[in-house]
């Protein structure tokens, strides 16, 4: 009878490890590095091995655990069947879904760079690094005026916008089939701006909140696009829109040389004193409330910076040699830290 009970106490201690084991396993294949979206790059050689495959996978830190990877696609046969090119990948992808999109191969796909922060016409500069010959076919398409007709954030641009998309074209890696062309492209920049400026956060801004009024899409990417010219690190952005807030409220010219920058068609250096008195809708120093436009397609950062900011009483701001962002209330101070600091590009 002891001897019965102990080999069931065995077996059920093999049984538990055997699911202990299983589900340790299923973790690693199944469980991403990261929960959001980290887009990555990615490239297999002619001739590469798994194992080649695996270890610049994990330098990259796409796996979680690189002998499971490994043993994964040696059991599975997916190995085998890894095709030569470039790959846009994600850290929020798991094992599974990361030896999948190997597998089906991406050699013939155009992966283009987009950073966050730069008018349509600098994009297409990207675009063409990345996809020689599309640079001015990107113009081209992005300057047609149907697009608004598929999505309803294009609805509160003005009619006479030009160029129509300036602020829409959400910056990111994208992977494009050359089939689509350029439009697949713009349709994928499109789709991900509606992605990021979700319809929950469209209601919200239509009702006023902590730090900001009201507002429509159009005057959020106004905002953002400003902020993203302006503002050099993640945690300067909000206090940077609450600038603009703060002075929108009062009346007072926002005084962003960026958007006479956008005028006239260059992002440095900046405007020189004759320019400083062109008496255009984009000089933000002689005329009051926002530009007439973005003037630039602004990222994720800028754009939740100006929907939920920070509520301050900063009116002045300016960036030192060193790259710290000052925020003064008067410009008494404001004044003074220049003088103590110096201004960047000085």
């Amino acid at each position: 009878m002891k001897r019965l009970v102990a080999i069931i106490v065995i077996l059920a201690v093999l049984g538990f490890g055997a699911s202990r084991a299983y589900d340790w396993w299923n973790y690693q294949l199944t469980t991403p590095v990261s929960t959001t979206s980290q887009p990555v790059v990615f490239h297999v050689e002619v001739g590469s091995l798994p194992a080649d495959v695996a270890g610049d996978l994990d330098r990259q830190h796409l796996l979680r655990n690189r002998t499971v990877f490994e043993w994964y696609v040696r059991v599975s046969g997916t190995g085998s069947q890894f095709q030569a090119g470039s790959f846009l990948l994600n850290r929020n992808m798991n094992m599974v879904q990361i030896a999948n999109a190997l597998e089906r191969g991406g050699a013939d796909q155009k992966v283009i760079r987009i950073p966050e922060g730069y008018p349509l016409k600098f994009q297409a500069n990207f675009v063409e690094k990345d996809w020689p010959g599309m640079g001015a076919e990107y113009l081209k398409a992005a300057a047609n005026p149907d697009w608004g007709k598929d999505y309803d954030f294009l609805s509160t641009r003005p009619t006479n916008a030009d160029p129509p998309l300036e602020g829409y074209l959400f910056p990111d890696t994208y992977s494009v089939d050359p089939s689509a062309g350029v439009k697949g492209l713009i349709k994928e920049q499109l789709d991900q701006f509606g992605i990021v400026f979700s319809p929950d956060l469209r209601a919200q801004i239509a009702k006023p909140a902590t730090g900001r009024p009201a507002e429509s899409i159009e005057n959020i990417v106004i905002l953002a696009s400003m902020v993203e010219r302006e503002a050099n690190k993640d945690s300067d952005r909000g206090n940077v829109c609450s600038v603009y807030y703060n002075r929108l409220a009062s009346n007072t010219p926002l005084g962003v040389d960026a958007t006479l920058l956008y005028y006239l068609g260059r992002l440095t250096p900046e405007p020189t004193y004759p320019e400083l008195q062109l008496n255009v809708p984009f000089n933000t120093r002689k005329h009051t409330g926002l530009p007439p436009g973005p003037i630039s397609n602004p990222g994720k950062a800028a754009l939740l910076a100006c929907i939920k900011p920070p509520k301050t009483a900063f009116l002045f701001y300016f960036t030192d040699r060193n790259g710290t962002t000052h925020f003064e209330t008067n410009e008494t101070d404001f004044n003074k830290d220049i003088q103590k600091y110096g201004v960047s590009g000085s």
